[in-house]
């Protein structure tokens, strides 16, 4: 059994679980077509390693001594004053961008894609919630009142608002 370039070239890598490294290992000892192959494999690897160090190219003179003369050459603050502020912008600014981002993602319905409902009326769901507990037989009705029948009832001062004899 030889092995292809593929699981070579993995084996070469470091790529394989520890059972199968050492399988491998043992079989290039004894395999000199596997050996010739993993053998390429790793000039080819050295090969292109010395290729891309050889690609490394140092930073020329010319513009290394150009961007140390504009370095030397920065204007500086002319006061005290001048030197604390320039301090202190970055110090001020990013915590000041920071309030006013949190602010706009918090504050601006929509802008972060989870806009919410206009709203839903208390009404509503109440009521909703009503007609489906008088659906249940096992709810207990005495618990739940229709907020429409507790409004008219407030404004009718009728007084009891406990289930009626019909509803037992």
């Amino acid at each position: 059994m030889h092995y292809n370039a593929d699981i070579l070239d993995d084996y070469l890598h470091g790529a394989l679980g520890p059972e199968r490294d050492a399988t491998i290992h043992a079989h290039l000892e004894g395999c000199a077509p596997c050996r010739t192959l993993f053998d390429e494999a790793a000039t080819v690897r050295d090969w292109l390693r010395n290729a891309a160090r050889a690609e490394e190219r140092e930073f020329p003179s010319m513009i290394r001594a150009r961007v140390w003369e504009a370095v030397r050459n920065a204007p500086q603050p002319a006061s005290f004053a001048d030197r604390l502020r320039a301090l202190w912008r970055p110090m001020i600014a990013v915590p000041v961008a920071a309030a006013v981002a949190v602010f706009v993602y918090a504050g601006v319905p929509g802008i972060h894609g989870n806009a919410q409902p206009a709203g839903v009326a208390a009404t509503y769901l109440l009521e909703e919630h009503a007609a489906l507990a008088s659906d249940n037989p096992l709810a207990d009705r005495g618990l739940i009142v229709p907020a429409s029948v507790v409004d008219s009832q407030q404004t009718l001062d009728t007084g009891d608002t406990g289930p009626s004899s019909s509803d037992k």
